[in-house]
């Protein structure tokens, strides 16, 4: 009875959307990480987000749709909609992992006697 309610609901295809990108998520983690490794150190969190979420685009989409290629004769949501949840699972890995937005340790000034 609750897996009838759940498939109306919804709920079935909601847990293999979640499924879906956080596997795309993960496969792109360390290309994403490489690509905008150097770039990002001296931005704001804000611009190192929406820079991440630009640059991953290709990546994600590629991945995506190898990903959902992979799974024959399952009715899988599209490959859009996998981009678009996978990129929202993947910026926050990729920010966590560079330490963008982490407080750097103040060095210890000289002074002079």
């Amino acid at each position: 009875m609750i897996n009838k309610i759940a498939k109306l609901l919804g709920a079935d295809s909601a847990s293999r959307m979640d499924a879906l990108s956080r596997q795309v998520a993960d496969s792109c983690v360390e290309s994403v990480c490489q690509l905008v490794r150097g770039s990002i150190e001296s931005m704001t969190f804000s611009e190192a987000r929406g820079y991440v979420r630009a640059r991953a685009g290709s990546i994600v989409r590629r991945q995506a749709r190898l990903t959902i290629s992979r799974h024959t004769g399952a009715k899988l949501p599209g490959v859009d909609a996998v981009t678009r949840a996978a990129t929202e699972q993947l910026v926050p890995l990729v920010l966590r992992q560079a330490g963008v937005g982490v407080p750097k340790a103040a060095s210890k000034l000289r002074l002079a006697a």
